[in-house]
């Protein structure tokens, strides 16, 4: 067995809840598999609305030990091709968060096309202007999720 087939083999999924579907099950078992591997190109793993199918995100070919193992799963899997891996974004994220006192926090976006941030409630400037200053900055498109509102200390 190679090192690239033994990063990828086939492992039963660690933890489970008791109202997992088998579509969670092999989402927790691909993510901690593509965790494992440090690869940059990973981005996530997500079950779609019918909890019937995983979807992998990636940015560029997936590989081919990725594929092995997502066909193994007793549910359907699917690869979707994306901009960013998730060390990118993340990367990102960190930066706003530590360079703007707006961003409450930030991360990947659910389709790994950029950075989701939450703002505080308490920022004066439109949201959209402060999302297109930031993806100006950092070269990444940004998207305003929500409002977060500080929490007072001691309370």
């Amino acid at each position: 067995m190679t090192d690239e087939e033994d990063l990828w083999r086939h492992i039963p999924a660690q933890w489970t809840f008791p109202d997992d579907t088998p579509a969670r099950v092999a989402a927790h078992q691909l993510a901690d598999r593509i965790l494992a591997s440090k690869d940059p190109n990973a981005g996530g793993v997500r079950t779609i609305r019918d909890d019937q199918t995983v979807i992998v995100c990636w940015k560029g070919p997936p590989p081919d030990g990725l594929r092995r193992l997502a066909a193994q799963q007793p549910v359907p899997v699917a690869f979707e091709t994306v901009p960013y891996g998730v060390d990118e974004l993340m990367a990102i994220a960190e930066q706003l968060v530590t360079d703007h006192r707006a961003v409450s926090s930030a991360g990947p976006a659910k389709n790994y096309s950029g950075v989701g941030v939450t703002l505080w409630s308490k920022t004066p400037i439109d949201p959209e202007t402060v999302v297109a200053a930031l993806s100006e900055e950092v070269g990444v498109p940004v998207y305003f999720e929500r409002y977060a509102d500080p929490v007072p200390l001691g309370g």
